[in-house]
């Protein structure tokens, strides 16, 4: 058996050592480079969302209701400064297919909903859970207030109301109950800061 040369031992890990210093200042740049950047379109995406989900506001107004420097909601107000409704992101205790599912949720100040926009759907099934981003099952949340639950469409269209009633979108109930609960616990908040008061 060959003996141990010191040599042996110390130029592979001086080699790996240098590879980690470079690749680690390399990623740190990158970081640097591409932070603000991240920062800014994750804004933008935000104040798209609030806008999208409440039309009638011309600009929004950011409520700390503890002042612990955090956000807990939005006001949306018209030109004049009048409040016309109330924006919330929120997660509800019921998980996706991919964990918390927030959503984006639009309410008037008399408490009827004026639109939704779950935040990332990416994780949920694809072709399934996914169609929660689709306009024509968010729009079946538009003018819905008080509690909502989650019915297969077939028992739906049995029922003459469907006041309350959210069609689950095919072979996609958990994402369904997921965005349903995160919509209920924006109508939460609306009611605990006593909205249209």
């Amino acid at each position: 058996m060959k003996k141990m040369n010191p040599k042996d031992i110390l130029i592979p890990a001086v080699s790996l050592f240098a590879i980690c210093v470079v690749a680690t200042a390399l990623l740190a740049l990158v970081n640097k480079v591409t932070v603000e950047k991240i920062k800014a379109n994750t804004l933008a995406k935000a104040a798209e969302s609030r806008q999208s989900v409440l039309t009638e506001a011309k600009e929004f107004k950011e409520v700390d209701m503890d002042k612990n420097g955090t956000t807990d909601y939005y006001e949306g107000l018209d030109g004049s400064g009048n409040v016309v409704g109330y924006v919330f992101d929120c997660s509800g205790d019921a998980k996706g297919y991919g964990g918390d599912v927030s959503v984006t949720v639009g309410v008037s100040v008399d408490g009827t909903i004026t639109g939704i926009q779950p935040d990332d759907v990416s994780n949920e099934t694809p072709g399934l859970g996914q169609n929660s981003d689709k306009a024509t099952w968010k729009a079946q949340f538009v003018g819905e207030s008080g509690d909502l639950t989650v019915v297969k469409s077939d028992k739906a269209a049995q029922d003459d109301t469907t006041d309350g009633k959210i069609n689950a979108i095919t072979s996609a109930t958990i994402t369904s109950k997921a965005v349903t609960s995160s919509v209920n616990a924006a109508l939460d908040m609306y009611d605990e800061i006593g909205g249209g008061k």
